[in-house]
């Protein structure tokens, strides 16, 4: 379990920020928010590399009582892995992991299993100024492991690097996650979804919510409404791939769902995103059309806008957005338990 309540204040400025709030240490907690919000700021109050006032306790050990600090940065077994990878260019791959491993006292990691498990074996007689960005990315997240963590505090750091590097690591992280919690800032909603059953939300400067991330997207009362018309993100089962249409045929909820895919997904589950702004609304199936999703869902809430009203549509245990105009509203009659049909295009879906 992980109690914060900090307070930081600024030297040459009125500006103060407040942190509070109560995580459980397991698997990955997102802390999500604007740029600006004091992500990062409360990542360095917990990692005592920003003086700040209030109380951290971890696993019931006080780190930090008022202005004193009990335990210091170096004595917390927090492995931190930055945007930046933050190598030392004057050694090599392996040297840059053995300082690592001298720190550390019987970590369950070595650094040929880590080489092995994130692919880079060839590169630990390499120069750290020879890599490219993934390749120094994997490093530092090997770094961080070694000195056998009890939380690994990841700030961004994934936000640099291409689709193909991030597909390597994303995998990776989460596994490590079911044995060392992660404290994960990201900006990515995929990032967010893909890894995390629970986040801290950072709203200008304070904690303003924290609980499941499907949850807390849906709470109107957030800031996160402004995310509402870009869609939500949903879990589906894959049952086959059709290499001659390039469809994955999935199944959501209990009801079928095809998305356009140039390759087999790896797993038997992929995340997808529906745009709002791609959902048909209807009464009744649309039939003799080139549709193939049609959703049977239940308005559970909605909100209008000057221009349109955005409804949240309940399939079973997920939800979807739709961005309609309030005269399509109107002419539905739609109201809070109304049922309807959202169609999506197989070629809108974001895979």
């Amino acid at each position: 379990m992980l109690k914060f309540d900090v307070i930081k204040k600024f030297k040459h400025s009125r500006k103060e920020l407040h942190f509070q709030g109560e995580i459980k240490l397991s698997g990955v907690c997102a802390i999500f928010g604007d740029s600006g919000a004091g992500k990062t700021t409360l990542l360095r109050c917990l990692l005592g590399l920003e003086p700040c006032f209030g109380d951290i306790n971890i696993n019931q050990q006080a780190w930090l009582t008022g202005d004193k600090c009990l335990v210091p940065a170096e004595r917390r077994r927090i492995g931190v892995v930055f945007q930046e990878p933050r190598l030392f260019p004057h050694l090599n791959v392996q040297q840059n992991l053995q300082l690592a491993v001298n720190k550390s006292n019987q970590s369950v990691f070595t650094i040929n299993k880590l080489a092995k498990d994130l692919g880079f074996e060839s590169l630990l007689t390499q120069q750290t100024t020879q890599l490219s960005g993934g390749q120094k990315q994997r490093i530092a997240i090997a770094r961080a492991l070694l000195i056998n963590p009890q939380l690994l505090v990841m700030d961004e750091p994934l936000s640099s690097l291409d689709k193909s590097s991030k597909k390597k690591l994303l995998p990776f992280l989460k596994k490590i996650s079911e044995t060392i919690p992660i404290l994960y800032v990201t900006h990515s909603e995929h990032e967010l979804f893909y890894l995390s059953k629970q986040m801290i939300l950072i709203h200008e400067g304070a904690v303003e919510a924290i609980g499941q991330p499907h949850q807390l997207f849906l709470d109107s009362q957030l800031s996160l409404i402004k995310f509402a018309q870009q869609g939500l993100i949903l879990n589906v089962q894959v049952n086959r791939f059709d290499s001659q249409e390039a469809l994955i045929e999935g199944d959501v909820d209990g009801q079928p769902l095809y998305v356009s895919a140039e390759h087999p997904p790896l797993g038997d589950s992929i995340q997808v995103k529906i745009n709002s702004r791609d959902v048909i609304v209807a009464m009744k199936p649309i039939q003799e059309s080139s549709l193939l999703n049609c959703l049977l869902t239940e308005v559970v809430d909605y909100r209008e806008e000057p221009e349109a009203v955005v409804l949240t549509l309940k399939l079973q245990q997920q939800f979807i957005y739709a961005y309609i105009t309030l005269r399509s509203f109107n002419n539905l009659n739609l109201s809070i338990g109304s049922q309807v049909y959202a169609h999506v295009k197989t070629m809108s879906i974001i895979n």
